[in-house]
């Protein structure tokens, strides 16, 4: 099934073209990779002429990296809004793990994208690399901060562990992405919130009474 971005205010047809092509490049570069897709790939299953593309990306490596760029956007997007819908630094800590859990359940060529491919693409593409995991960890960050300012969890690295996380939840996504016989990712849900929240300084009782949502 292929995969779509979330629509927003557009300036006509434009807007629409590039949107068609970057919603035609997830779907490529999550089944061929970066290196096995062409841009006459992304075209073709655009429906849009090439020099349409041109237009709006020079190369491929343009279009994958205004594709990573987005996607990471609407990542942490889809995360905040999960996290909005609950008060405590817990909940929120763990909305924002089951959060990023449930969309790379739901899109797995998003999650081999970010995850996989902006990390194999070549030097290039380093500075969209730390982007994406800056995102990510940048929202932990600023809720760790948030913990530690009403007195949630003990003053701590924030920076720091914030990154650890991050760390943790790709090394468990990528191994799920790359073995078939690795089970559902959902199951890693348990066992990586009380790892994670229990790291920051949130007692076992604590984590026990956030509500498991798996």
């Amino acid at each position: 099934m292929s995969l779509r971005l979330p629509r927003r205010a557009s300036n006509g047809r434009k807007d629409a073209t590039r949107l068609a092509l970057l919603e035609a490049a997830l779907n490529v570069f999550g089944e061929k990779g970066y290196h096995g897709a062409a841009v006459d790939d992304i075209v073709d299953r655009a429906g849009r002429s090439k020099g349409a593309a041109y237009f709006h990306f020079p190369s491929k490596a343009a279009i994958f990296r205004a594709l990573v760029r987005e996607l990471a956007n609407q990542l942490v997007n889809s995360i905040q809004r999960k996290m909005d819908d609950v008060d405590s630094p817990a909940e929120r800590l763990d909305a924002a793990l089951l959060g990023l859990i449930e969309v790379f359940v739901r899109h797995r060529a998003l999650a081999r994208i970010v995850l996989i491919e902006v990390a194999g693409a070549g030097r290039a593409f380093s500075a969209d690399l730390i982007f994406v995991r800056r995102q990510f960890a940048d929202l932990i960050e600023r809720e760790l901060d948030r913990a530690v300012e009403i007195g949630a969890i003990p003053p701590c690295d924030t920076h720091l562990i914030a990154t650890a996380w991050f760390g943790a939840l790709n090394e468990v996504a990528v191994h799920w992405l790359h073995d078939p016989d690795a089970g559902s990712l959902h199951a890693s849900y348990p066992s990586l919130r009380q790892l994670l929240l229990q790291s920051v300084g949130f007692s076992p009782a604590e984590v026990d009474r956030v509500p498991l949502h798996a």
